[in-house]
């Protein structure tokens, strides 16, 4: 490999050149489209995926094709009024609530805290190396992960040399690369030491526990108990986080993500009088828009503001019931559950996974993942051998609540299935009332 090319090579994200590299293969093999492209064939393109493909990852499909075209010197389709327009109509129809992982408060990671706090101790007495390594990583892990608001990426690009630890004030951690840093300039994030939840004594156990001087600080632990020389994959850590919190009992562990530390440390931040400017400076966001995604408004607060405004008014004088309303043919009673019982829906999951190509590897491990973490929570039953036939039993409190379940299933499942380079054709059919979705 030339020097140049090293350098060409360093200047881009490893994960984007191959997100990049997908969606072209995406494009011209799957759909069989042919580069260069016109703006009506990248209409067609976006139109033939626009029920099946989130807006989001439509969004990066554009990018990757415009990127293509400006690196081989032809005109950019993607930049037409056509496209442009074609696209506007696909987030006007298929519009989905953006899916969002869940804050984890304070009190929830103290708890989690003081679980593998008695996890270690007993992996200690009982001699249990595994226990005691994994342990103590994820503890180092949430804790830093929390307290700094990292990203999954900045986490697992943490290098043990590039961390420096000033004993009973803090530690330094310097990035070399990290999303929000777009010309590369690197970063040292601060993070102070603490009475309680420390995030730095839990690094310090970490490092001295493993006797790690260089490298990457969170790294794989095989079933023998040895810890790998590379670093975990980001995409890891979600289902590393999930099956932890499980462990420690947290309630529905599955709406938690890696982005969960970095949200419930913006609603602490912003609870404990942190004014948005220091929040963005500590965190690192470049515009406000990324911030007030991170933060949600208190509906205790919001409740006291209202309340407030009434504390004028006169009591209120009490009413006689109205009459009671009989029942005509211009009037009907409405639909309600029975006292106590929510209703279920029982789906048959149809679900056909391939690779993009003969070069893709992640079939199982996407496989697995869509189990894990979209079907196991519905009591899932496989209903055949080849893993292709499900049924899920998913409690609803009304129909439209139900439909958005399954569209967020179905983001989630296409998500997972393009992460791990694989097409994948699924259908949800509820028998009882003959609806589906796909």
């Amino acid at each position: 490999m030339s020097q140049l090319f090293q350098y060409l090579e360093a200047a881009e994200n490893a994960n984007t050149r191959r997100s990049y590299a997908s969606a072209i293969r995406h494009f011209e093999i799957e759909w069989k489209g042919l580069l260069p492209s016109t703006p009506d064939a990248i209409s067609r393109y976006l139109a033939a995926y626009a029920a099946t493909l989130a807006i989001n990852t439509l969004r990066q499909r554009l990018a990757a094709l415009s990127r293509w075209h400006t690196d081989q010197g032809f005109p950019d389709p993607t930049r037409s009024a056509l496209v442009r327009q074609v696209l506007k109509g696909i987030r006007s129809i298929h519009a989905v609530p953006e899916t969002r992982a869940r804050p984890l408060e304070l009190s929830v990671l103290q708890q989690i805290d003081q679980w593998l706090a008695a996890a270690i101790c007993n992996a200690q007495r009982s001699g249990d190396r595994l226990a005691l390594l994994r342990h103590t990583r994820n503890r180092s892990l949430m804790l830093l992960g929390f307290w700094r608001g990292f990203r999954s990426d900045e986490l697992v690009n943490l290098r043990v040399e590039n961390t420096e630890v000033t004993p009973g004030q803090g530690m330094a951690c310097y990035l070399g690369r990290s999303k929000g840093d777009r010309q590369l300039q690197g970063r040292v994030f601060r993070c102070p030491a603490l009475s309680r939840l420390c995030p730095v004594a839990a690094f310090n156990a970490w490092v001295d526990l493993t006797g790690l001087t260089e490298g990457p600080v969170f790294r794989k632990i095989d079933r023998w108990g040895h810890v790998a020389d590379g670093s975990l994959h980001a995409n890891s850590l979600i289902p590393l986080l999930r099956s932890l919190f499980a462990e420690a009992g947290v309630e529905s562990p599955e709406e938690y993500s890696s982005h969960s530390m970095r949200r419930g440390f913006a609603g602490w931040a912003r609870a404990s009088g942190w004014d948005i400017k220091e929040l963005m400076e500590y965190v690192g966001w470049k515009d406000v828009k990324s911030a007030m995604r991170y933060l949600d408004a208190s509906d205790s607060s919001l409740q006291a503001r209202f309340e407030q405004g009434l504390t004028a008014l006169a009591p209120a004088t009490p009413q006689p019931p109205p009459p009671l309303l009989l029942l005509t043919e211009q009037t009907e009673a409405p639909h309600l559950p029975a006292a106590g019982t929510t209703p279920v829906a029982v789906l048959r999951v149809t679900m056909v996974m391939t690779r993009f190509s003969k070069q893709s590897r992640g079939l199982a491990l996407g496989h697995r993942l869509i189990e894990q973490t979209c079907f196991e929570r519905f009591a899932m039953q496989r209903l055949n051998a080849k893993g292709t036939l499900y049924e899920l039993a998913i409690p609803y409190l009304s129909r439209d609540l139900l439909d958005e379940v399954i569209a967020t299933l179905l983001d989630d499942m296409y998500r997972i299935a393009e992460d791990n380079q694989c097409l994948l054709e699924t259908s949800f059919h509820e028998p009882a009332t003959d609806s589906h979705w796909d």
